[in-house]
């Protein structure tokens, strides 16, 4: 069960992170995060994009690691990370909350609030040695 839902979170990660790629990119679909201010991805908020990219590709490795898929991390540090990652989602959750922008909340908010879930099974059901 942990496997199933680890690679759930990885893909999710996974459209997270392209879509921050998008935005990089140029692409017009700005008013979905960073404020929802703007169709663009604003300067200010490109280096947050790119930690975003990084944090999904660590946080897919360490939903790997904690699902026993991967075995790169030692049991406890993959647990941690998950519940680190737990947290950190939910924060975006509780960030995101208060944006102005009703279409960022409508898209972000369930994408924030499902992978907080997944990494939550995953810290919690994770190894199973």
């Amino acid at each position: 069960m942990p496997q199933v839902v680890a690679i759930v979170c990885c893909t999710a990660l996974v459209v997270l992170a392209i879509y921050q790629g998008v935005l990089l990119a140029g692409a017009p679909l700005a008013r979905f995060a960073w404020g929802g201010e703007d169709h663009y991805l604003q300067p200010q908020f490109r280096g947050y994009a790119v930690l975003t990219i990084l944090g999904a590709l660590l946080g897919g490795f360490v939903a790997l690691c904690g699902a026993d898929i991967l075995h790169q991390l030692p049991s406890l540090v993959s647990t941690i990370g998950n519940f680190v990652f737990t947290a950190a989602l939910f924060g975006a959750f509780v960030l995101t909350a208060r944006s102005r922008s009703p279409i960022e909340r409508h898209v972000m908010l369930p994408t924030y609030l499902i992978l907080s879930a997944l990494f939550l099974i995953v810290a919690l059901a994770g190894h199973t040695h």
